[in-house]
């Protein structure tokens, strides 16, 4: 089977946990993929990402340039003429669109890869209208994820894949310069807003450092230091000198950062809400106790012994997320979805 990736993959400060789950999973499916990209940013790939792509053939395209993007998609359009099926890798609005307009112009179906259901997905009718036109819908094995999906489109085939991590990339280290460590975007779904109150609270009690690697924070919360977007090689090295994950996201498909921080042998702090049920080996906090979760953190960072038995489990846990697993899956699934037609 001949697969086309879209849209133009964006790589450098462009490129989010979506994309790296795409390489991931469709650089082990053993099939023939194509995989659309940004040339004009293609030598802004991470050197850790970079042996990831040898597994894919890659379409010359252009998603930043506006003199060059007509050029690149039809460029796209040429391979998806030769594939089985197209895959938009994201449920991102310009995701769907640029891969709905492939299939119509090379009449090839396509398939929608949905990570979490968007507010850009409640609420816009067109963007619902152009997923309801692909073949299918494969999303992340969450079940919040999948029970809304079900209801934003009764009618839709929708099956699930999952995520996984390379537990040897990661590691441990004696030396630690961050007592707690957050990853991820500034945002509501994030709980950026709660990041800021946990860590108030934890710092009434003990002088703590928090380190945030992520995109968009303009202010961060008190003692703190924000890296802002880094290398994969600074983002695992800056997990193995920290103490605790500290993680209040509201709403997750999978939550790739908490694969790799219990990889890097660390305890993880979040609140008990339904996209945290895979991980048991976090520590959950009724959401939205944010005394009680500062507490959790406090607890850890004063009992190095704690700390240590605790990350151990969620090393040993982590063990257990393959992308191996997570190919198969995704492959079986969009064979279901391209026997249906």
């Amino acid at each position: 089977m001949r697969i086309l990736i879209s849209p133009p993959m964006r790589f450098g400060k462009e490129f989010l946990g979506g994309m790296r789950r795409t390489l991931e999973v469709y650089s082990r499916i053993g099939e023939e993929v194509y995989l659309c990209v940004d040339e004009k940013i293609l030598s802004q790939v991470d050197p850790e990402i970079s042996p990831l792509l040898s597994k894919f053939h890659l379409v010359s395209s252009s998603s930043t340039d506006k003199k060059t993007y007509l050029k690149g998609f039809l460029n796209c359009l040429k391979y998806a003429r030769k594939a089985d099926v197209l895959i938009s890798y994201s449920e991102y609005s310009l995701s769907v669109y640029y891969t709905w307009l492939l299939s119509l112009f090379s009449r090839k179906p396509f398939i929608v890869v949905v990570h979490h259901v968007t507010e850009e997905i409640r609420g816009s009718n067109f963007l619902r209208s152009v997923i309801a036109r692909s073949k299918g819908i494969i999303c992340l094995d969450n079940p919040e994820v999948y029970e809304e999906l079900k209801r934003l489109f009764p009618n839709k085939v929708i099956l699930t894949s999952t995520n996984g991590v390379n537990v040897e990339d990661y590691y441990t280290s004696e030396e630690k310069i961050c007592d707690g460590i957050f990853v991820g975007n500034y945002g509501e779904r994030k709980g950026s807003k709660y990041l800021f109150q946990i860590w108030e609270k934890v710092n009434e009690k003990i002088d703590a450092k928090l380190c945030i690697i992520g995109k968009g924070w303009s202010e961060i919360p008190k003692n703190s230091v924000y890296y802002g977007f880094v290398s994969e090689k600074e983002k695992i090295e800056l997990l193995a000198k920290s103490k605790v994950f500290v993680f209040p996201s509201l709403y997750e498909g999978f939550a790739l950062a908490v694969a790799e921080a219990l990889s890097s042998y660390l305890p993880v702090v979040t609140w008990d809400l339904k996209w945290s049920e895979r991980y048991h080996v976090a520590i959950k906090v009724k959401f939205p106790d944010v005394d009680s979760f500062a507490e959790e953190v406090v607890k850890l960072l004063k009992d190095e012994k704690l700390r240590k038995s605790i990350g151990e489990k969620s090393r040993e846990f982590a063990k257990s997320l393959s992308w191996e697993k997570a190919a198969e899956m995704e492959r079986e699934a969009i064979y279901k979805i391209i026997r249906r037609l």
